[in-house]
């Protein structure tokens, strides 16, 4: 069941990036406005609070034997804290994704100084790309698999050969990678710059 809720609620996610990247190339003014996004992308976050609560509710009370005891333990443990949705890490990176889809060109150092007060490199991402082992330059992610390549080192394994399947070991993917499925990840080309400033930093 939370496999099959987290799967869906990803999926709604990639909706709404879609539409963001439709409304980038197709839409008006008005369908451009990141507003209504970030505020559907608010609704669904709390949601996936409420589940997150909910779940842990039941996994702690799933021992007791009367009924009263379930209740008392489950809203002890169901509970879903004061802290804002707007800070919590899934909406902070879809607003920061879709202000750099939306608005690629509008003060790029203002947008960016925006992304790096909302959202740091918490954990290290692994830069290699899987195809040429080098460092990833341009990353696009397949929207079948959610792999990462590096933009141009997949374009041309494809047009050599477009029987090309993803080349991470181990993907479990048995469909064909097609260019109309690869996005491109300025997220997590912002993140990997942040990284690598990181690492310089503390090298120095």
């Amino acid at each position: 069941m939370a496999d099959l809720f987290m799967a869906n609620l990803n999926k709604i996610f990639e909706s709404i990036n879609s539409t963001i990247r439709l409304a980038t190339e197709f839409g008006n003014e008005e369908q451009q406005d990141i507003k209504p996004y970030a505020q559907l992308a608010e609704k669904l976050v709390a949601i996936e609070v409420k589940y997150n609560a909910h779940k842990k509710g039941l996994q702690e009370s799933t021992g007791e034997v009367t009924p009263e005891e379930f209740e008392r333990r489950y809203h002890a443990n169901a509970v879903t804290g004061k802290s804002s949705v707007k800070n919590l890490k899934r909406y902070k990176e879809f607003v920061a994704q879709a202000k750099l889809v939306l608005n690629p060109s509008d003060n790029t150092s203002s947008n960016e100084q925006v992304i790096d007060e909302d959202l740091q490199v918490e954990e290290t991402i692994c830069d290699i790309d899987p195809i040429t082992k080098r460092p990833l330059q341009v990353p696009v992610r397949n929207k079948s698999c959610k792999h990462i390549y590096e933009k141009s080192a997949i374009e041309t394994l494809i047009k050599n050969n477009p029987r090309t399947r993803c080349p991470v070991m181990g993907c479990a993917a048995k469909q064909y990678v097609n260019l109309g499925d690869l996005v491109e990840d300025k997220m997590l080309q912002h993140r990997l710059r942040l990284q690598r400033q990181r690492m310089e930093e503390e090298d120095d």
